[in-house]
């Protein structure tokens, strides 16, 4: 299409240069204008993508062929005719770049719907685990709850006392718990002793050790000195502690004192378990049991 186009131009320019006053039938501008501007309204990109372009050419060849029927000169018809070869040929170009890319665009929405439909699955798949895992704990909660469902009975409901004529059977005992009561808090008063005069004398400590360091510093020299300062110090803050010691007021008075002890040995009550038609209950007696324990035909306990 261009060696066309560029082989109109040449044509025309010679025409042009030869001063031709009328067209020749079947001129090769002409031609090759037409062939253009026809292969460019066959092509379905271009009518799609390059209408515009493709509009322009159509109305300059439609100007050229005005200019021959009305008996224009051959050089404007043939500038006319060279432009539309142009405008067709860039349409072509622009329709094919046009379409590339629309092909490129579709295959990123493509790619996007794709990668949007991956996230979403997993999203689901996910879900679906995470409900799956739900459920599981839930069975296990319910397992749990039925296992230790309120198969607790007391001796206290008279529903589970004995009846007459009731058919009993032994259900084997697994496990018995004694239950004790809190410990109990113990409080009683004594008698106390309180001498308000048994505290150490913090002022005459400390003028007792200066005045034994002055009198011990006064004895001796040298090594003998220092050790006689010491002991001048530690001496005096004794005698200066326990001086005005005994002189305070004695007296007695009551102290209430308290502790934790343990309530009496004997068990407020036995938690039991036991298994009866393959089942485990559980049951509070106010005995130890022994190895079995009494249960009517729905595992209730007979006190």
């Amino acid at each position: 299409m261009v060696s066309s186009y560029l082989r109109s131009i040449t044509v025309a320019a010679a025409l042009t240069v030869a001063g031709c006053a009328t067209v020749l039938p079947n001129d090769p501008v002409m031609e090759d204008a037409r062939l253009s501007l026809n292969a460019a309204r066959n092509n379905p990109q271009v009518v799609t993508y390059a209408p515009v372009e493709l509009a322009q050419a159509t109305d300059t060849m439609r100007q050229a062929d005005d200019l021959v029927a009305r008996g224009g000169s051959a050089a404007e018809m043939h500038q006319l005719a060279a432009l539309a070869n142009q405008r067709a040929t860039l349409a072509l170009q622009v329709a094919r770049t046009r379409s590339e890319q629309a092909a490129l665009a579709a295959q990123r929405r493509a790619n996007d719907a794709q990668a949007s439909a991956d996230l979403t699955r997993r999203q689901a798949e996910n879900a679906q685990l995470n409900a799956a895992a739900a459920q599981r704990q839930a069975d296990e909660a319910a397992r749990i709850a039925a296992s230790t469902r309120a198969d607790v009975y007391s001796p206290a409901l008279a529903e589970y006392r004995r009846r007459d004529n009731e058919r009993l059977y032994e259900a084997k005992v697994t496990y018995v718990r004694a239950v004790v009561g809190p410990p109990q808090q113990l409080c009683w008063v004594e008698p106390t002793v309180v001498d308000q005069g048994a505290g150490v004398n913090v002022p005459g400590a400390i003028v007792g050790g200066a005045i034994g360091g002055i009198i011990g510093h006064q004895i001796g020299g040298g090594r003998g000195q220092d050790i006689a300062t010491g002991v001048g110090i530690v001496g005096g803050a004794a005698i200066g502690a326990n001086a005005g010691r005994g002189d305070g007021l004695t007296y007695t008075q009551n102290v209430q004192r308290c502790e934790y002890a343990p309530t009496s040995g004997r068990p407020d009550y036995w938690d039991v378990t036991y298994v009866f038609g393959g089942r485990e209950h559980r049951a509070q007696t106010t005995t130890a049991p022994g190895p079995t324990i009494l249960v009517n035909a729905q595992g209730e306990p007979r006190f």
